[in-house]
């Protein structure tokens, strides 16, 4: 036999032997194999990064949870504010003075509510007259009996904002307010009243609870409540 015989004898063995090798199920695997070893190549590293961005992700949800959990328990609910002032830009401080006819009894109580609303720093009561452009608390008395059909109940006073607006050139907002007592009742001249009184002339509406002293039935209440300062806070701290 020739040279030539035993090399294409040689190469139909290993032909032979490579198309067994390649038809068996071994072989098949390798690319299964091939694709686990990379599969759990893969979960070895994206388990980390998946894991740090799933804690940034919660560790947002759960710090804007606990914010906002923090800021509702935080937060009192605000004394209502009158109609008038609501949505208004109003300046802090006011200009008051006295009508000529206030006793001095009703002065003395005015000057006691007046005090305290200082006290919060959130307005400046100044006495004077101010400008137009300015808000100003204008205290007075007026004299109104209640009638029988009204018999158990006294009017002590009455109050409230008085918006005064200029759109345009020049534009500005102010309050011209009033607070009044009822000079028919003495039991008007209370500081709890004056506080209720003023309190209208700020833009504080009544309240329903009865430690606020903007409860529409006097309680006797001369401290400013958390909700009454929330309440002036909502108009001049907007």
């Amino acid at each position: 036999m020739s040279v030539r015989f035993f090399k294409g004898l040689l190469w139909a063995i290993i032909l032979l032997a490579g198309l067994y090798f390649f038809t068996t199920d071994n072989f098949k695997a390798i690319p299964d194999k091939l694709a686990t070893t990379v599969s759990q190549w893969t979960a070895s590293v994206a388990p980390e990064t998946t894991s740090d961005s799933a804690a940034s992700d919660s560790g947002s949800s759960s710090m804007s949870s606990a914010s906002d959990s923090a800021a509702s328990s935080a937060t009192t609910e605000a004394t209502p504010l009158e109609a008038n002032v609501q949505g208004k830009t109003l300046a802090s401080t006011y200009y008051y003075h006295f009508d000529d006819d206030v006793p001095t009894a009703a002065r003395q109580v005015f000057a006691q509510a007046i005090a305290i609303y200082n006290q919060t720093g959130i307005v400046k009561l100044v006495a004077g007259t101010g400008t137009a452009e300015q808000n100003q608390i204008t205290f007075s008395i007026y004299h109104k009996t209640m009638t029988a059909a009204e018999q158990g109940t006294i009017e002590l006073g009455h109050g409230g904002p008085k918006i005064i607006q200029r759109i345009g050139w020049g534009a500005y907002t102010a309050n011209h307010a009033t607070a009044s007592l009822n000079a028919t009742y003495t039991a008007a001249f209370q500081e709890s009243v004056a506080v209720h009184e003023l309190g209208h002339a700020l833009g504080l509406d009544h309240s329903t609870s009865q430690d606020s002293v903007m409860y529409p039935v006097d309680q006797g209440k001369t401290a400013l409540t958390a909700a009454d300062i929330a309440g002036l806070n909502s108009i001049y701290n907007n």
